[in-house]
């Protein structure tokens, strides 16, 4: 209450400037440039971020109010007597006593209007959430190569002389609730007796989260099969890339092996698509600048592109399909004043440098047809990583000014996002099993 009346006595008014953060303050497209390729817009229908915004803590500051004197002359002067602040007259006791409201809660808060420019806040939720990511991380350098079938389905040996086998698995999230990154694959395969055929298909798939909506940024198909009739080998393959949800592209192929002991072998390693992904508008902030509380309002999203390689190779008594989504995505973040400021100057704003993702996944499903005395089958598979993600810092500002003795600026920050991120090379979770007929 004392806050906003401050601000109705000396009868200021407000501007609120939006500033766009990062690269979009330079003017720039973050994405890669490719006239050929689909450029993928989506909008999530909902956002949220956590609104626990706190001052960074000091010590608390001894409070020394301001003498009463006139801003214009500074000659002391009573309470009763009219002064003139920026233009506006006013009494010098009521002015006073709401300029020393406002030093005294700043001074609880370690703060002084005489000499602090610089308000720092954070959120303890988006920095738990950072702490716990980095916690899990560690743990899974530490024992992956991960079993994948942890959180999968074991194979089974059906009616019809088949083995089938299925599974899926994926990372924890990894981030906070401002970005967030999942990796994760699916593998699955048949052996069958008569006739005597195999399919494997595998696919890598990279989840993003922008406030509280998610959704598979990347999702990459692979399948290849081989039947062996009476009179002719016969093979099959599909690839296939969703991204945002959506197919791009595909590609799939059948025929027949001149022989048993020939193959068939492919490759790919295309562009794909250009990817621009928003949440809707949502309070990014609200802080405290001169004793004013200040919201922002404002959007985070990805930008860049997705490429993808794959390959396949078939024949008889091997099959394998390989699929390697990648790409370089960037985080950004916008902001804008949301409601009135009772300051006379203000603006908004974030600041960003945000690695989102740069790098890849890569699925790999192999399944091997063989006989020693007796026919079996050999599936491997594994979800591989060469990536580096949600790396760099993003932070929201209010600043304002306001007149006491000349005018007063300060500026208060909030940190949304600050990680030095993952990096990983290797093998995340592999899937070996052997069935025998």
């Amino acid at each position: 209450m004392r806050k906003s009346a401050f601000g109705r006595w000396i009868a200021l008014t407000a501007v609120a400037v939006a500033v766009v953060a990062g690269w979009s303050q330079k003017g720039a497209d973050p994405s890669l440039s490719s006239s050929s390729l689909p450029v993928i817009h989506f909008q999530s229908p909902d956002g949220f971020v956590p609104q626990d915004w706190t001052l960074r803590p000091r010590p608390p500051i001894q409070f020394t109010p301001f003498e009463m004197i006139d801003p214009n002359t500074g000659k002391p002067v009573n309470a009763d007597d009219i002064i003139v602040v920026n233009g506006v007259k006013m009494k010098a006791g009521e002015f006073y006593r709401q300029l020393n409201a406002m030093e005294q809660w700043l001074n609880e808060h370690g703060y002084s209007l005489r000499t602090d420019t610089l308000f720092e806040y954070y959120s303890p939720t988006l920095e738990e959430e950072l702490a716990k990511s980095e916690e899990y991380l560690r743990w899974l350098e530490e024992n992956a190569p991960l079993d994948g079938d942890i959180h999968g389905r074991s194979g089974d040996f059906s009616m019809a002389s088949c083995y089938n086998y299925s599974n899926s698995w994926s990372t924890n999230w990894i981030g906070n609730s401002l970005f967030g990154i999942q990796a994760g694959a699916d593998v699955a395969a048949q052996a069958c007796l008569s006739p005597l055929s195999a399919n494997v298909s595998g696919s890598a798939v990279l989840r993003g989260r922008l406030a509280n909506y998610t959704a598979e940024v990347a999702r990459a198909n692979g399948s290849a099969n081989v039947v062996a009739n009476p009179t002719s080998t016969d093979w099959a393959y599909q690839v296939a890339i969703q991204v945002l949800g959506r197919q791009i592209w595909g590609d799939s192929r059948s025929g027949q092996l001149p022989s048993i002991f020939e193959g068939f072998q492919r490759q790919w390693n295309i562009p794909i698509a250009q990817v621009n992904w928003n949440s809707p508008e949502i309070r990014l902030f609200c802080v405290n600048v001169l004793g004013f509380n200040i919201c922002a309002n404002g959007q985070v999203g990805i930008a860049g592109q997705v490429n993808l390689a794959a390959s396949v190779d078939i024949n008889l008594f091997q099959q394998q399909a390989v699929v390697n989504p990648y790409g370089a995505l960037n985080g950004y973040a916008r902001a804008w004043a949301s409601g009135s400021l009772v300051i006379l100057r203000g603006e908004v704003g974030v600041r960003c440098n945000l690695n989102f993702f740069n790098g890849g996944l890569t699925g790999v499903v192999n399944g091997q047809l063989g006989y020693d005395g007796s026919l079996y089958y050999i599936l491997n598979a594994s979800l591989n990583a060469n990536l580096t993600a949600l790396s760099g810092n993003l932070q929201g500002y209010a600043r304002g000014c306001i007149w006491a003795f000349g005018w007063r600026c300060a500026e208060a920050t909030a940190t949304l996002f600050s990680w030095s991120g993952w990096s990983y090379n290797g093998t995340l979770a592999s899937w070996n099993r052997t069935f025998r007929f």
